[in-house]
């Protein structure tokens, strides 16, 4: 999916003006009353410690809830899909009254968006770089990333694993830039 057809304004940044980006995935942050939700990621995307290393801990990796879009999926219908399997409830999304533009995991702006009558405005957008090339690759990958509520008790399905982050704790969770399993 091309992700100028989901969000048109983002043509207007000199710096895509004339790429091609391919809309890849989507995920969502969950919240509910109480507390935050993020999928821990499987075990092939930790970072296990070096030889040599002072600090010996597996550092793992969480995100959003979501995945990848399936052919001629629309991004909200994806969104629900994914939080469907990976957590057995529905959510309602949320607009963000600020979207974060990131380039290759760094902020590089911040939009405002009017908000559209099909679809909320997304939290992030991550554009990163593909990792092949050829003739037909496009200039970058794209990830929206959407805030939502939960509707519903959350039951781990089809996730390799679920975090559960009270929301008075989640300034202290975010000061530290990697978590180890045991920590965690």
């Amino acid at each position: 999916m091309d992700l100028f057809q989901t969000l048109p304004q983002l043509r207007q940044f000199p710096f895509l003006r004339h790429k091609t980006v391919a809309l890849i995935g989507v995920s969502t942050i969950i919240s509910d009353e109480a507390a935050y939700y993020f999928e821990i990621a499987k075990p092939k995307y930790w970072r296990h410690p070096q030889p040599g290393e002072v600090d010996r801990c597996t550092r793992i990796g969480v995100g959003g809830i979501g995945g990848s879009i399936e052919k001629d999926e629309e991004v909200l219908v994806c969104l629900h899909r994914e939080v469907e399997e990976e957590l057995g409830v529905r959510v309602r999304p949320e607009m963000s009254p600020v979207t974060y533009l990131i380039r290759d995991w760094q902020i590089i702006d911040q939009l405002s968006f009017a908000p559209g009558k099909k679809q909320p405005v997304p939290l992030m957008v991550n554009l990163t770089p593909p990792r092949l090339g050829g003739p037909h690759i496009p200039d970058r990958l794209a990830i929206v990333t959407f805030r939502a509520t939960l509707r519903g008790a959350p039951a781990p399905g089809d996730l390799f694993g679920l975090l559960r982050v009270e929301k008075t704790a989640l300034a202290a969770f975010f000061a530290r830039d990697a978590w180890s399993l045991d920590d965690l």
